[in-house]
């Protein structure tokens, strides 16, 4: 397999400042402020796209939070994502070679972006550094449910700094992503091409494992409600839910309840309402 791990799910919000604090109320702890820069054909410049992230960072994934850098000068990015809703719009894949992926997903005709650059400023100990990658965009015009993509780290000492990692909550991995749609089959057709893997089918759930130890999960919408209870989905098809791993699930209940977080229960798994974190619903399991 040329696309091995889920690097990191993206969500677009108004408010980051607010959303930073639901998500440290939770015990997350996240990186500072991170303007991006990128290009968006390939072979064009790099230059600011008057957006940023702060990131839940783990051992080999992230939860990247997006939002305009100036609210009063919102990014084009930024608005287009919340127009559609706020809430989770990418997946970005890890990949080795992302040319290579590019030419085999050319190969089996799916578009792509081709392969562009993405570059963004990381406060590390030892001053500010540029972070880079490469990425490529699948299927632009046939991918509603998200931006879908690959990339390949340039300089992965700069995203993932140990000091980052650790969590109040025990979180240690993104471990699942759970995409619904109203026709599982074509959505799974899909998403064979463009991992070039088969899945398993678990109940009314279609998984991809990946050779890192995360879970791309696609269900339609009955599954969608068993799966995660009493949380609101964001518009079909589209990005409904992530999870988490951690190693002290009971310690991390009463942290939710206490700051005033309704908790779930979803086939041994709590349950925050995507409500309660700014437009994606919560799973934690140990």
């Amino acid at each position: 397999m040329d696309i091995d791990n889920i690097n990191h799910v993206g969500m677009a919000v108004r408010d980051l400042a607010a959303t930073t604090a639901r998500y440290e109320a939770m015990g997350f702890q996240l990186t500072p402020y991170s303007p991006h820069s990128a290009a968006w054909k390939s072979g064009d410049p790099v230059q600011p796209l008057g957006s940023g992230n702060r990131c839940v960072m783990f051992e080999n994934t992230y939860l990247e939070i997006l939002a305009s850098e100036d609210p009063a000068r919102p990014a084009a990015r930024i608005t287009n994502f919340l127009k559609h809703h706020q809430g989770a719009h990418i997946v970005c894949f890890d990949c080795r070679d992302c040319d290579a992926v590019d030419r085999r997903l050319k190969g089996l005709g799916i578009a792509t972006s081709g392969v562009i650059p993405l570059q963004r400023e990381i406060d590390t100990p030892d001053g500010a550094r540029t972070a880079k990658f490469v990425r490529v965009q699948f299927a632009p015009e046939n991918s509603p449910e998200g931006y879908i993509q690959a990339t390949t780290h340039l300089t992965p000492e700069y995203i993932y700094q140990p000091r980052y990692i650790g969590h109040q909550n025990g979180c240690f991995q993104l471990s699942e992503t759970v995409l619904v749609t109203h026709d599982l089959g074509a959505l799974t057709q899909r998403y064979e091409t463009y991992l070039g893997t088969a899945p398993s089918r678990e109940g009314s759930a279609v998984r991809f494992r990946l050779p890192l130890g995360t879970t791309l999960t696609l269900v339609d919408l009955p599954g969608a409600a068993a799966m995660l209870p009493g949380t609101l989905l964001p518009p079909i098809p589209g990005i409904a839910a992530v999870a988490f791993r951690t190693r002290a699930l009971a310690g991390l209940k009463e942290r939710l309840r206490s700051n005033g977080f309704t908790v779930g229960e979803a086939n041994g798994r709590l349950l925050v309402p995507a409500e309660e974190a700014s437009g994606v619903a919560l799973l934690f399991g140990e």
